[in-house]
């Protein structure tokens, strides 16, 4: 598994890396006094990441939102401590973008267990919805440790990029509520390349993603970042499946 995982993994940086390098250097060329071109370029390279996992074969998405992710557990964590290491180079490279991250707000276990339970309210219903039974799924539970790892930090880059960088950044401009509406439909909007055409798929995928975004940028508003991750990352943990090409 582990051997395979590697071949998978080099693919997936070969395939990316002319994009990624075009990112890098677009970014870089950017001047600090522009924060909010620098945030959109990062967005774009994240929807980059993201979105090419499909073709790779990482991924698959379904009409009924259903998420089935590469059955190796080997690949599902290194991609989700890749997205850890990331947030911690990008605090490095632009530190003055990491000062826009709210990381908690409010009394922080109550703010981890209303995001938790707000992850709850959007993965379960669909769960059920789907008949979603791991004892029916060949390798779930081998499966799952892999998955944890990539729901929640592959999640935390992505609420780092839309909760921390542009919902903080938007906080500076507007009221906190008009930048939490602004980060969630930024969010699913960013999703419409995935929907429409990589998967066409529609428009269930945009309304779920419009649900989650103006949920977890709501909870981000009150609670904070790791309050939204947690939200974000239990809800795509609730309803993903181990893909088998």
């Amino acid at each position: 598994m582990i051997t395979q995982g590697i071949g998978v993994l080099v693919n997936y940086t070969i395939y990316l890396a002319p994009g990624l390098l075009l990112f890098g250097a677009w970014f870089a060329l950017t001047p600090k006094s522009l924060p909010a071109m620098r945030i959109l370029t990062l967005l774009a390279a994240f929807v980059l990441m993201r979105d090419a996992m499909t073709p790779l074969g990482l991924w698959a998405l379904s009409d009924e939102v259903q998420i089935a992710f590469t059955h190796n557990t080997f690949v599902l964590a290194v991609l989700g401590g890749l997205s850890l290491l990331l947030i911690a180079v990008l605090a490095w490279v632009a530190p003055e973008l990491s000062r826009l991250i709210v990381w908690f707000k409010g009394r922080r276990a109550h703010g981890l267990a209303v995001g938790l339970a707000v992850g709850c309210l959007i993965g379960v219903p669909l769960r059920l919805f789907q008949g979603i039974d791991p004892q029916t799924i060949h390798g779930y539970w081998v499966w799952l440790p892999g998955m944890v790892v990539l729901a929640y930090g592959a999640n935390a880059l992505e609420e780092v990029l839309f909760r921390g960088y542009l919902q903080g950044y938007l906080e500076q401009q507007v009221t906190p509520l008009r930048a939490a509406l602004i980060s969630g439909v930024a969010f699913a909007a960013c999703h419409a390349f995935l929907a429409l055409s990589v998967t066409q798929l529609g428009w269930p995928v945009l309304l779920f993603t419009l649900i989650e975004g103006l949920a977890c940028a709501l909870v981000r508003m009150r609670y904070g970042v790791l309050a939204a991750t947690l939200a974000h990352g239990t809800a795509i943990l609730l309803i993903a499946v181990p893909y088998i090409a």
